[in-house]
């Protein structure tokens, strides 16, 4: 794409300025560095390159808030030590400085910035009260996608699922022990899991809606390419919620890949 890093940064930083990241006070950040990772051959250190993707946010006072999920579904997890089983930007996050990381051993999400502390003392569902997405819900804030498509999905669906009530999930308690370094945190950490039980159905996550209807109904600002993934699409969380809500509760199985609804 570029030739050096000073071009790729500014590509970054005037595609932020133009889909308007900078306007709330929190970004959730998704990454697909499948192209822009190319450009990590222009910097002096991986770390220097993801820092060029947070940096434009976090300089301007902005706190990023990066998912670390591990999906840790038993024995340890360390907040310090156990890497993200997403990508390349997920798993190094922690080693940054002054980064802080929520405690959910499945679902941990890392933070940057003036009001990192977002990510403390969560309580212990993923997707429910006190959750680092509820939290989020309460905030001037936004989603950011950098290379990863807007209709790829978002985890804030789930917290739409379980607030809603969605029938096709459950909720579970795992027996992870959560640490960081030596000192014991807890156990019993919940998520709201998609149900096994019922026969023809895996209940995987699909977008009922179109790439049109998303980018609508979200009010998506957008650069670049979704096909090439070169794209930065910023959407704000509660336009998310409120419409994703309203599609839910149009049709109960918009997220997911069959019609069901179970009724006692």
């Amino acid at each position: 794409m570029t030739t050096d890093n000073s071009t790729f940064k500014q590509f970054i930083e005037r595609g932020y300025h133009d889909v308007g990241v900078h306007e709330c006070e929190f970004v959730f950040l998704y990454t697909d560095l499948r192209t822009f990772g190319r450009e990590i051959a222009n910097f002096t250190s991986r770390q220097n390159f993801f820092q060029s993707l947070i940096d434009p946010m976090v300089d301007r006072g902005q706190t990023v808030l990066v998912p670390t999920f591990t999906y840790t579904s038993h024995g340890i997890f360390d907040v310090n030590a156990t890497q993200s089983r997403l990508g390349a930007l997920n798993k190094d996050v922690i080693e940054f400085p002054s980064v802080r990381r929520s405690t959910h051993p499945l679902f941990s999400v890392a933070a940057l910035g003036p009001k990192a502390d977002i990510v403390d003392d969560i309580g212990k569902s993923a997707f429910g009260a006190d959750s680092v997405f509820e939290r989020l819900v309460g905030e001037t804030s936004s989603f950011l996608h950098v290379g990863r498509p807007v209709a790829i999905g978002n985890t804030i669906v789930h917290y739409i699922e379980q607030s809603c009530g969605a029938t096709y999930r459950y909720n579970k308690a795992f027996p992870t022990k959560v640490y960081c370094g030596q000192q014991y945190l807890g156990t019993d950490y919940t998520a709201f899991l998609r149900r096994r039980d019922v026969d023809g159905c895996d209940f995987d996550f699909v977008y009922g809606l179109s790439s049109e209807e998303l980018h609508e109904g979200l009010d998506v600002k957008e650069v670049g390419s979704n096909k090439e993934h070169t794209n930065l699409s910023c959407y704000s969380v509660s336009s998310a919620v409120k419409f994703l809500t309203k599609a839910f509760y149009s049709n109960p199985s918009v997220f997911i890949g069959e019609n069901f609804m179970e009724y006692e």
